[in-house]
């Protein structure tokens, strides 16, 4: 069971068992301790320390995170990346793996492309090529970088009516940038556990630039998950009017989901993580599942053990 607390003034308490949601001595939930897997603390909700030592000792993340869709961090037990870890990760050499994420990424944009027939996939197709013969990171970057401009410029083609016409994140400008940023964040905190846990430090990273904690590392792996995890489930939540723009509000000079528009997509996007998908290499799995496997299997190919596939929509 994921909690994600996103009612503003709230305290989540410990007690006999349960943690219990209250607002000014108000129970507004009630949940089995143990079964909590994760909690997403989303704005000015606190947790009571108890709560949040028996989530570390029961290895439960716990995520912060701001209303506008920032991580500002993850507290959890995890264990110290692994000394060998760490010099494969120093000694790998970047462009082979930086490549992975990409093309990774940019298969799955072509993918969503060509199932609604737009006539950007052939863009993404021609950025996907370029991207497979890169010598140097500056070219990888740039085939990523135009690849990700036709796949937006296509996906607003679908969401034309929603005022969304390509990707601005910071601020977001509208609903649908508004909803794709919002649910990055809830991605992100997934694969920075999931890094965690396979022993790698999450700010070593091989395509994006390495800065003073920026998990750049997460944000590689991140890439091959955004088409499948979250632009899939904001474009159907748009197309099938489950999320509007009655769903978002302006504020701080951007666009942001409301309570109601946060508590929509959560809900969709938890679900699409519950969902079985199939992987590259023929079996099938939960996506957030897939998503731990991705981690691990990249810890194997750090340390010599095989090839790393990167993850994409492939039917």
């Amino acid at each position: 069971m994921t909690l994600h607390l996103t009612r503003q003034g709230a305290t989540l308490r410990l007690r006999q068992g349960r943690l219990l949601l209250e607002e000014e001595g108000v129970e507004m939930g009630s949940f089995p301790a143990r079964q909590v897997r994760r909690v997403a603390v989303w704005g000015n909700v606190r947790l009571s320390t108890p709560a949040l030592v028996f989530l570390l000792r029961q290895g439960a993340p716990v995520f912060f995170l701001s209303l506008e869709g920032f991580l500002y961090g993850v507290a959890g037990a995890f264990p110290d990346p692994h000394p060998g870890h760490l010099r494969a990760q120093f000694g790998a050499e970047a462009l082979p793996l930086a490549r992975a994420f990409v093309v990774g990424k940019l298969r799955s944009a072509l993918a969503l492309l060509l199932r609604h027939g737009l006539p950007e996939a052939e863009e993404v197709a021609q950025a996907l090529a370029r991207a497979g013969e890169a010598r140097r990171l500056s070219s990888l970057r740039g085939a990523e970088g135009e690849g990700s401009r036709a796949y937006f410029q296509g996906l607003g083609r679908l969401l034309a009516a929603q005022g969304f016409g390509g990707r601005a994140r910071r601020p977001p400008r509208d609903p649908v940038n508004a909803a794709l940023s919002y649910g990055y964040a809830l991605l992100l905190g997934r694969v920075l556990v999931a890094v965690r846990l396979a022993g790698l430090h999450p700010e070593v990273g091989f395509l994006h630039a390495e800065g003073r904690r920026s998990p750049a590392l997460a944000l590689d792996l991140m890439e091959e998950f955004r088409v499948p995890a979250v632009d899939q489930v904001v474009l159907s939540a748009f197309r099938r009017g489950y999320l509007t723009s009655a769903h978002a509000e302006a504020r701080n000079g951007g666009v942001y989901l409301n309570e109601e528009g946060r508590r929509r997509l959560i809900e969709q996007v938890e679900k699409r993580l519950l969902e079985g998908v199939a992987h590259p290499l023929g079996f099938r799995k939960p996506l957030g599942e897939l998503i731990e496997l991705q981690a691990q299997r990249l810890k194997a190919a750090l340390l010599g053990r095989g090839p790393y596939t990167p993850f994409y929509l492939w039917r």
